[in-house]
């Protein structure tokens, strides 16, 4: 703009001119002083690399980088106070004044990562560190998983590398399961010595936020017989634990008769803990043979552990119901090692199959005679149950306990 003295005079031309020189800057004035909301300190768009002023050591051979993954971002810039902060830092350390710091931190990290890692490692005392960081990869992972999950994969030592993927897995699921899903996905493929883990971890936070589709997804996709059924033993455990209805729904509807069979014995394995009266009455509307006298065996199990008696009744009630598969299931409460031996005789005496009776009575007095011998010798001398085979055995065992005395 040019600047005109008092005794200037405008002609017309220079003064329209003017007008829309001026106009002109009060616009671009007014657009840059407003930034978009991608373009503004902090705030990094999701994936885009970040510096990063503080990372582990990485001059040792590492996994390629995690391909980028979308997610979206909530509102990351709430709850960042720097006063507050440096007054909770101010504090003497409590549970409670450390909790506030992970939350806080965390929050940052949404929006600056770089500053949030750079704070949580300038921290001195160790434990409250690793917390710092935990939180702030939590808070990163919410709205760039994949630099949270590369910053996390550099890591050299393997159960910190392992704890820092569990926070970006939590807070990735927090916001997108399925983009969880997928850079947990990618992490396995570039560290693929530490997949089972990686997998697990992630179902775990699934699981624990109740997305258990997710994790049943991400189980049926496991790299191999092994891997795969690791991840679905977990997966539907950790959901029949909760909800062993829907889980054992999902588990009957695969398809797949191996993945089928996977995720009913993880069923069973989470339901067994959570309600083995209600597990016990599942399985009798499921098919005889294959495994579900193995899966009975664990309902028995856990129900012997918590109320015998009604674990006895129930079996009485419900012979005709189960066959053969009722003695295989009997079979594996009676050969426990928590169970007394009066006890353990009494389960596998009621085993119809007489094979399979005479096996667990000989499971039973093989430790018997060792923890009780006269008892056990009683027994042996009186029961009928016991095949040739099986009596020549465990006659053997005590007649050497008997020479052993006789020898002191």
């Amino acid at each position: 703009m040019t600047v005109v003295t008092s005794s200037s005079r405008w002609k017309p031309a220079r003064l329209f001119a003017a007008v829309l020189v001026l106009g002109a800057a009060c616009f671009w004035a007014g657009r840059l002083s407003v930034s978009s909301p991608a373009n503004r300190v902090g705030s990094p768009a999701p994936d885009q690399a970040v510096g990063a002023p503080v990372r582990p050591d990485t001059s040792a051979s590492r996994p390629a980088a995690v391909a980028t993954v979308g997610i979206q971002r909530g509102n990351a810039s709430s709850g960042w106070d720097e006063q507050q902060w440096q007054a909770l830092l101010a504090q003497p350390g409590t549970v409670a004044r450390n909790a506030a710091l992970a939350a806080m931190l965390e929050k940052l990290a949404a929006m600056d990562p770089d500053r949030a890692m750079a704070m949580a490692k300038a921290e001195g005392n160790l434990k409250l560190r690793d917390s710092l960081l935990q939180a702030a990869l939590h808070g990163w992972a919410r709205s760039s998983p994949t630099n949270a999950a590369n910053w996390a994969l550099v890591l050299t030592d393997p159960s910190a590398r392992e704890a820092a993927l569990t926070s970006v897995f939590a807070g990735a699921q927090a916001v997108d399961p399925d983009a969880a899903v997928r850079v947990c996905q990618l992490a396995c493929q570039q560290d693929p010595g530490n997949a089972v883990g990686y997998g697990s971890r992630l179902i775990d936070a699934l699981c624990a936020a109740g997305n258990f589709d997710a994790a049943a997804r991400l189980a049926g996709q496991g790299d191999g017989a092994t891997q795969r059924s690791i991840w679905m033993a977990e997966a539907y455990s950790k959901w029949a634990e909760l909800q062993p209805e829907p889980a054992a729904a999902a588990a009957a509807a695969i398809t797949d008769a191996d993945q089928r069979n996977e995720a009913l014995h993880g069923v069973v394995g989470g339901w067994a803990m959570a309600d083995p009266a209600g597990l016990a009455s599942f399985l009798s509307q499921q098919p005889s043979g294959g495994d579900r006298g193995l899966m009975l065996g664990q309902a028995l199990q856990s129900w012997v552990g918590q109320d015998p008696v009604a674990a006895a009744n129930w079996i009485n009630d419900h012979t005709s119901e189960f066959g053969p598969d009722l003695d295989q299931g009997v079979e594996s409460v009676a050969t426990l090692n928590t169970i007394k031996p009066d006890l353990a005789v009494g389960w596998a005496q009621s085993i119809d199959d007489d094979q399979l009776r005479s096996t667990a009575l000989t499971d039973i007095l093989r430790n018997w005679v060792l923890a009780d011998f006269s008892a056990a010798r009683n027994f042996f001398e009186t029961t009928k149950d016991l095949q040739p085979a099986d009596r020549q055995q465990i006659a053997e065992i005590i007649a050497g306990i008997n020479g052993q005395t006789a020898a002191q």
